[in-house]
């Protein structure tokens, strides 16, 4: 069976095999923010579709020097992950589209969500420098599936507004979002498990640390702060466990409800983001 690093040499001398090389290829950048960063498949999706279109110039930048292509392909990966990683975080620190959960204050989640609804509440009113982004069917598209990133704010106020820059009925935008928080209920049910074990441990923390101050006899003091140690060790795990419950909808699960495939949704947000920075962040070139 022919290697992957004779599959690139005979396309940097052919020009041939493209597509093969592309699909063997695939699912090893697609996974490799995973086996990385422990990123999810909604982050994965993005850098797939940031590093897609260098894939012909790192294929032609290839040099066989006696390594073999995946050693090449790796050290690519690891210069393009942390340049991605970099970029994503200061795209999530100009405005949140993703959504996340704070643990030790789980009520701010829907302060969170409000605040990554604001870019698509700015946007339907269309100021002058959305007007110029939104344009084509594809935008529109893309925007709702922005959206929908924000379900839970999507309600009768605002769902009018939604469906005329994204050009799809109102009842359609309603009924996406019921399907989605569907879909979220049994993570809010894990999160609140979480969070009763959280205010369980506090609670006993606290008698604990009481019951601390006012004990005299050392063997008991040992005793109350072993059993504190613990105490503190399972809300510190509970605190965890609510921060890794996602309660925005996945790409995954709006690719399904609107009955398009998952990297239909990765891409679309992607090159939306991309387009909409430029509002929130000067130092972003505006996309056309």
């Amino acid at each position: 069976m022919e290697s992957l690093t004779e599959k690139v040499l005979l396309y940097q001398k052919t020009r041939e095999g493209l597509h093969d090389i592309v699909s063997a290829l695939a699912p090893r950048v697609y996974q490799f923010p995973r086996r990385k960063m422990g990123w999810d498949e909604d982050a994965c999706g993005e850098f797939f579709v940031f590093v897609q279109p260098r894939l012909i110039r790192l294929l032609d930048r290839f040099n066989d020097q006696g390594k073999p292509f995946e050693s090449y392909l790796s050290a690519v990966l690891n210069w393009q992950l942390r340049n991605f990683a970099r970029d994503r975080k200061r795209g999530e620190r100009s405005w949140n589209v993703s959504l996340r959960l704070d643990a030790e204050d789980p009520e701010s989640q829907e302060t969170r969500e409000k605040t990554a609804l604001r870019p698509v509440a700015e946007a339907v009113c269309m100021p002058e420098s959305y007007a110029s982004l939104i344009k084509t069917d594809a935008d529109h598209r893309n925007f709702l599936f922005l959206a929908l990133k924000c379900a839970r704010t999507i309600g009768p106020d605002n769902a009018p507004l939604l469906a005329a820059v994204s050009g799809v009925a109102e009842d359609r935008i309603l009924g996406l979002s019921a399907s989605l928080q569907e879909m979220r209920a049994p993570r809010e049910h894990r999160l609140e498990t979480f969070r009763a074990r959280r205010n369980r441990a506090f609670a006993q923390s606290r008698m604990l640390e009481t019951e601390l101050q006012g004990e005299v006899e050392t063997e008991r003091i040992a005793v109350l702060r072993a059993s504190l140690a613990k105490v503190r060790k399972r809300m510190r795990a509970a605190m965890n466990r609510m921060a890794r419950v996602k309660l925005a909808p996945t790409n995954l699960e709006i690719a399904r409800v609107m009955g398009v495939p998952k990297g239909t949704v990765d891409s679309g947000l992607y090159w939306l983001k991309r387009k909409l920075a430029s509002v929130y962040d000067p130092d972003i070139p505006r996309q056309a």
